[in-house]
């Protein structure tokens, strides 16, 4: 699964905050799991705009080519037929310094008036630099909330009341392996939960239902391909790399990542296996495996076909073709076949 914070938001905790403090005047909200950061948008919205005054009191504003004058013309402005504005900025470039005036924006956090509230919305896979100016004196000024996937428990729980509303019954195990074959991004598991329910002939939803017709995430084609790789079924590896680079929403080079990012944790999950170092040991190497059970005891399981050697050498294979990829300029999807050429013939 995609690499997530370490620590894990207690969404509910954040809500019950918001709703007994009220709104504060800056709000950096970003983090992988957008579900999350929207829902947390419209709470924040709720507060802010009374039903009727939407359309006076809220302001949208694009990062890119920020205009400073508009930013602090939108917050200044005192709300009407209500107590409080609210200014959404998208995706700010806090991590250039171009395109925006930086000193201008550290002037106007330090005087955001009580009545307004600018939020700071950043996409998944966007990551402020905490080092840089711009960066330090949105945290001085207001609130920073990362929004990372929910723990296991309440994942399960919330796949459960999903399915519930599309009229079907998902157990446990079953909700799990959903969320294996389809990654743990709930916006991402929306659609397919709805397909499911859709094709399942039955209340209760199977696993061959969710084979039958929901989109597996590239992560776990790559951790299948690996599994095969390690069973030494060539030609089950090879299907899987044909689906690999089928799939034009990653491109070859994100994928080759992955892949290198697999093999790492293969190897640290084989080398807690060797020295008696456990699962703490594991996700202290992986914090984003951290209370996932279930994806915890496939890697443990799966890095039985390899050994610590053969694995510190794939680990070396995946990071030789990074570099000629970026070196040479290479053609990705040639290298990514070359590597999983020489993942194959590694046979000890």
């Amino acid at each position: 699964m995609a690499a997530k914070e370490k620590t894990t938001l207690d969404y509910g905790a954040e809500i019950k905050k918001l709703r007994q403090e009220g709104p504060r005047r800056v709000y950096i909200l970003r983090g992988e799991e957008d579900y999350l950061r929207d829902s947390y948008l419209s709470e924040l919205k709720k507060l802010c705009l009374p039903e009727g005054t939407e359309a006076f009191n809220y302001h949208r504003l694009q990062g890119p080519g920020l205009d400073m004058a508009a930013l602090r013309q939108s917050a200044e402005a005192m709300p009407f037929m209500g107590e409080h504005t609210l200014t959404e900025v998208r995706d700010l470039d806090v991590n250039r310094t171009s395109g925006y005036d930086v000193e201008a924006l550290k002037a106007f956090l330090e005087d955001v008036p009580d009545w307004a509230t600018v939020a700071f919305v950043f996409s998944p896979g966007y990551a402020p630099d905490n080092r840089l100016a711009p960066v330090k004196a949105m945290k001085k000024a207001g609130a920073d909330i990362a929004f990372t996937s929910p723990g296991e428990a309440e994942l399960l729980r919330w796949v459960v009341r999903r399915m519930e509303s599309l009229g079907k019954r998902i157990d446990g195990p079953t909700a799990n392996y959903l969320i294996w074959i389809c990654g743990d991004r709930m916006n991402a598991l929306i659609p397919e939960m709805v397909k499911i329910a859709g094709y399942a002939s039955d209340r209760d939803v199977t696993c061959r239902d969710i084979d039958a017709v929901a989109k597996k995430a590239p992560e776990t084609t790559i951790f299948n391909l690996t599994d095969a790789l390690g069973a030494g079924e060539y030609d089950k590896a090879a299907r899987l790399l044909a689906d690999l680079l089928a799939d034009k929403d990653e491109p070859p080079q994100r994928q080759i990542a992955m892949i290198s990012e697999q093999f790492r944790r293969l190897y640290v999950a084989r080398v807690a296996q060797d020295t008696g170092r456990g699962e703490s040991y594991i996700t202290a190497c992986v914090p984003e495996l951290s209370g996932r059970a279930y994806p915890l005891r496939l890697l443990q399981r799966a890095c039985r076909s390899f050994s610590a050697d053969r694995l510190a050498r794939a680990v070396g294979f995946c990071a030789q073709c990074d570099y000629a990829m970026k070196d040479t300029g290479g053609d990705p999807e040639a290298l990514m076949k070359e590597l999983i050429l020489r993942l194959a013939m590694d046979r000890s």
